[in-house]
């Protein structure tokens, strides 16, 4: 691998100089960009804006010089922003090392999967800890690689997909932010771009799907990347060792993305051993409601290192006004790039594509209505994830028997690893929680709680794979609660990494260091080490026998396993105390993206981030906020959800990531050649089909484009708070 690291302004000038020319010139304009809309004959409110800004500036020269008085110069010199720590620059060739895959290329990542070399297991390098981040297994037979991300068909022997370019990370000083900036080595600095991919879920800059799909499309059209987390991260810190992660992945003892202040340290190990402090749930800072702000952050940073990079002096040569930005984010990610436009007063983003937005609009004083087909307007309630996850948590383990298969498939996954879901239904009827105490009650919960039938085929395998931590992660974090005060009697520990015996108890690392960890990690719970055993995960304290994971919990008799129900009841109480109730009113969205053309997409199935508590509530509250002013499109998707449609659901459900890149593709033609916006839609897919494991390859025929001009019965028709779907 080729890397070079600089850590001064002189250094990066000159290392600029050499890997790329300085073709920039001062006169660098807007990329084309129409003031209005063609064939729509609607004013482009961010185009006038920005042309009303330049106009504005002009006059008020003329005025002044025709008062024989001197304007004040404009200071246009490159300066850093005080809150920016740069870590580290490395330049790669495309050929031993790239952007994109860590030198692997697409053809082995999309042919087997790929066990990589570590020569030191307990202690990855630099490089082999970058490749493990960015290595995983592109199925294929998902669409990804032929009609989206990788384009195969575009690939040769000589080129596999491997992007050259500059990679610079850094840090928000103040909460710790990582960010990530990439430069393709043909970035176009005649047409300037950024796109800024904000991380999706709790992940750190090296999200492999960001960098993959999201990333990867910007690269693909010679703009900037910058990413950045959130202020989540993989900020994981071992408490016995006070080790924690840099940005890189390295393991200190300072410098590190997260490192918690514990009081009786000695006193808290001795009683727990063995556990972690986790950034988003133990940092007290609530980052989500600083979202917005660490976006636009990592756009601010983005500029002045491209100008730093490109300039041929000290002056800026790119700006708002002449480089095209877009913020592309999916889940937490697309929440962030949603509140990033709600902050946008300097009307710096030209577009936004936010992918099953993890999104919370305030509708403390809106009354927005929901219509599907034919059935009755509903009033669209305001839940957090928070809650709704946390409701979640508590029924399906008990609701899992009364799911039926798809179709003709005889096969639920995952369903089959509940063998005490009666136990929990017993448990939830002991706490007057259920009436009959049947699985079938609790189903019917769930129906009336946001969950649809054409949903419960998700049940099993989201539970199993997200459990209490979903909900956990939120509730501690808009609470901020410490990791010592251990909310509900929870707390992150290592448990057994062996899958054959595995009853999730407390242990040690053994067969995954911690080392490891960082290129494991996703910043969210649990962390798994293969199907069936987890490295980390919120383990109950008081379980019955010893600690262990809640899916493995005894909680009100000994020998019975109800999944652990204590500490779920306690959860879904806590998502509704003041204390969590002010963190929620901390994150809330307006609704209000100041006329950026934005695409909302969102899976009609998806059991994660539910479309009624997120984007339906927020596309409603726009349309009552903005009004004929908004240039938002709404999407809802058939038969997607939060998942990619692999095994076992490669019969039921299809990619989403196909329609965020669809609905970027959209904005870029509209932004660069004034092509047509499409209306707010469904898209009806059609699913592969099949048995569960052999579906057959994803094409075209089941993932049907955005529609420029859809049918009738497709559009979706927004006003005054009023969102109508058809069925």
């Amino acid at each position: 691998m080729k890397k070079i690291k600089l850590r001064t302004l002189a250094s990066l000038i000159f290392f600029a100089a050499v890997t790329m020319p300085l073709m920039a010139q001062s006169n660098t304009t807007k990329p084309t960009t129409s003031n209005i809309n063609a064939g729509t004959g609607k004013n482009n409110t961010k185009a006038d804006s920005k042309t009303a800004t330049s106009t504005t500036t002009t006059t008020i020269t003329t005025n002044t010089e025709t008062n024989s008085s001197t304007p004040s110069p404009i200071d246009n010199t490159i300066k850093k922003p005080k809150w920016l720590v740069r870590n580290t620059l490395a330049y790669y060739d495309g050929d031993s090392d790239d952007l994109v895959t860590a030198g692997l290329g697409f053809t082995p990542l999309s042919t087997t999967t790929i066990v990589p070399e570590v020569e030191i297991p307990a202690k990855p390098n630099f490089q082999e800890r970058r490749q493990a981040k960015l290595n995983r297994y592109i199925d294929t037979k998902i669409g990804e690689g032929t009609l989206f991300g990788f384009r195969k068909q575009e690939l040769t022997p000589l080129f596999d997909g491997k992007i050259a370019g500059t990679e610079i990370s850094a840090v928000q000083r103040q909460d710790g932010v990582g960010m990530l900036l990439q430069i393709p080595l043909d970035f176009n600095k005649n047409k300037p771009c950024i796109v800024a991919v904000p991380a999706s879920d709790s992940d750190g800059i090296f999200n492999t799907k960001d960098i993959q799909i999201r990333g990867l499309w910007g690269l693909r059209h010679n703009c900037a990347v910058v990413y950045n987390d959130k202020g989540l991260g993989n900020g994981i810190y071992d408490i016995e060792r006070k080790l924690g992660f840099t940005v890189w992945g390295e393991v200190q003892s300072g410098n590190i993305l997260f490192s918690p202040s514990i009081n009786n340290k000695e006193k808290y190990i001795k009683k727990y051993p063995h556990r972690y402090a986790i950034k988003q749930l133990h940092s007290q800072l609530n980052a989500e409601a600083r979202w917005g702000e660490h976006v636009l952050k990592s756009l601010e940073f983005a500029f002045y290192e491209l100008n730093i990079m490109f300039s041929p002096n000290d002056q800026a040569i790119f700006n708002k006004d002449n480089t095209l930005v877009l913020v592309y984010g999916a889940s937490d990610g697309g929440g962030a790039a949603l509140k990033a436009g709600e902050l946008d007063d300097q009307n710096m983003i030209d577009g936004i594509v936010a992918v099953n937005p993890q999104i919370q609009p305030n509708l403390d004083k809106a009354s927005v209505k929901l219509k599907i087909g034919n059935n009755n307007s509903q009033k669209l309630e305001a839940k957090s994830i928070a809650n709704y996850s946390a409701y979640g948590a508590l029924y399906i383990p008990c609701a899992i028997p009364a799911i039926t298969a798809y179709k003709d498939d005889a096969y639920v996954p995952y369903a089959d690893y509940f063998l005490y879901s009666q136990e929990r239904c017993n448990a939830l009827k002991k706490a007057k929680l259920l009436t009959t105490g049947t699985p079938k009650e609790a189903l019917e919960k769930l129906h009336k709680n946001g969950w649809t039938p054409e949903m419960d085929i998700q049940l099993p395998y989201f539970y199993y794979t997200e459990s209490i931590g979903l909900p956990y992660q939120y509730i501690s974090a808009y609470g901020k609660y410490s990791v010592t005060e251990n909310m509900c009697n929870f707390s992150v520990a290592s448990t057994q990494q062996n899958p054959i015996n595995n009853t999730g108890k407390v242990a040690p690392l053994k067969e995954i260091s911690f080392e490891q960890i960082w290129g494991m990690a996703n910043g969210h719970l649990p962390l798994w080490n293969g199907r069936n055993a987890t490295v980390l995960d919120l383990v109950e304290n008081e379980d019955l026998n010893t600690p262990r994971r809640e899916f493995y919990s005894s909680s009100q008799t000994k020998n019975t396993i109800d999944y652990g129900t204590k500490g779920s009841i306690c959860v879904y109480k806590k998502s509704q105390e003041p204390r969590i109730k002010e963190g929620i009113k901390q994150v809330m969205a307006s609704g209000n993206l100041h006329g950026i053309k934005t695409f909302i997409v969102h899976g009609r199935n998806n059991v994660k981030q539910l479309p009624n508590y997120t984007s339906r509530a927020y596309v409603a509250l726009n349309s009552l906020v903005e009004g004929k002013q908004s240039q938002l499109r709404y999407i809802e998707v058939e038969n997607a959800s939060y998942l990619d449609g692999r095994a076992p659901f490669d019969n039921t459900l299809l990619p989403i990531d196909y329609y965020g890149e669809d609905a970027i593709e959209w904005l870029w033609a509209n932004l660069t050649n004034n092509a047509t916006l499409p209306v707010s839609q469904v898209v009806r897919t059609k699913t592969r089909g099949g048995k569960s494991g052999y579906a057959p390859q994803i094409t075209d025929n089941n993932l049907k484009p955005i529609a420029q001009t859809p049918n009738s019965n497709s559009i979706i028709q927004k006003a005054d708070g009023k969102l109508i779907l058809p069925n």
